[in-house]
């Protein structure tokens, strides 16, 4: 772990904000019905390669909580139960504009906890928070800002580059280059290991990821690209010598 690392991020020149609402937020090009997610091993070596502290706590929670950016974003310190390692999403910070609650690792409830400590932001003593509208995540320790959603898709994009897992699809009407990968990978991720890997219930994933239907989270029950491969694997090496 760095030295004096927080969850603030010194000297970053950043556009403002759009909307601290996600409803709001700037619509990006669909990959046709492709689900863009990482494998368990890409995901390992994502977070392997993220030498920012902060930065690497942030792309946990993402990941862990199975949320939206825009939701991440809005996070703020009067959210985090820390008695059942959870955070509650209001209605207004919610895509479907309903509230809900996602469970939070303990092991990673446990570091949020340890740097507010650090930073004095959390009683040494307790787990009260000293500022509850303070955002979980600001731009720099100096502001009160929470970080905009296309400044964490920048970070995100530096990442997989440098874990070498940036590959590009095509470009939107404007030339801009599409990424496979991309922060809301995270979210796809989260749903496809605790559904194929993890085996949790269905309906338990909708809950944490905040779908409005089951239907929706149903999507992610096709066979992911690694149980086909697996799948075809295993036939070609119990299929019979060729004549």
């Amino acid at each position: 772990m760095a030295k004096n690392e927080g969850f603030s991020e010194g000297g970053q020149a950043e556009t403002g904000r759009k909307s601290a609402n996600v409803k709001q937020s700037q619509n990006y090009e669909r990959f046709g019905e492709t689900i863009r997610y990482l494998t368990l091993e890409e995901w390992q070596k994502l977070t392997d390669c993220i030498d920012d502290y902060r930065h690497k706590l942030m792309f946990r929670m993402i990941y862990h909580l199975g949320c939206r950016v825009g939701e991440f974003v809005n996070i703020q310190l009067k959210h985090l139960d820390f008695n059942r390692n959870s955070v509650f999403f209001p209605a207004e910070n919610t895509k479907t504009g309903h509230r809900r609650t996602s469970h939070v690792p303990v092991g990673l409830m446990n570091e949020i906890k340890s740097i507010l400590k650090r930073e004095n932001r959390m009683l040494k003593r307790s787990d009260a928070v000293l500022n509850p509208d303070e955002f979980l995540f600001r731009r720099s320790r100096k502001s009160t800002r929470a970080y905009s959603e296309n400044r964490i898709r920048q970070i995100f994009q530096k990442y997989v580059k440098k874990a070498g897992l940036d590959r590009e699809y095509g470009a939107d009407s404007k030339g801009r280059k599409l990424h496979l990968i991309t922060v809301h990978s995270l979210r796809h991720s989260h749903i496809m290991h605790y559904i194929h890997v993890y085996k949790l219930p269905l309906s338990i994933v909708q809950k944490q990821v905040g779908h409005r239907t089951l239907k929706a989270t149903s999507v992610y029950l096709n066979p992911s690209e690694e149980a086909v491969a697996n799948a075809y694997d295993a036939v070609t090496r119990n299929e019979p010598a060729s004549v």
